[in-house]
């Protein structure tokens, strides 16, 4: 996550994650609430003017949004 974006932006990151009790989407992973590990993934990138909101967040591992922002996985954001 860019540490450049707005308070109200990590906060709804953090949120989401909690939300997904730090579990992946994807994989099924549950990581620690301090360990890094988990991160909140756009389903509309934030690029794109996806809204930095829980409503468009996702917990994703480490591994599967690296594997995402690779090419190597797709998200099917109509899962969700």
């Amino acid at each position: 996550m860019a540490k450049g974006r707005p308070k109200e932006h990590r906060k709804a990151q953090k949120d989401v994650k909690q939300l997904d009790s730090f579990e992946c989407a994807v994989c099924g992973y549950v990581g620690q609430e301090k360990d890094g590990f988990m991160e909140g993934h756009h389903l509309i990138p934030y690029s794109e003017d996806g809204a930095a909101d829980m409503h468009n967040m996702i917990t994703l591992c480490k591994s599967c949004h690296r594997d995402y922002h690779n090419g190597k996985l797709d998200v099917d954001i109509r899962r969700f």
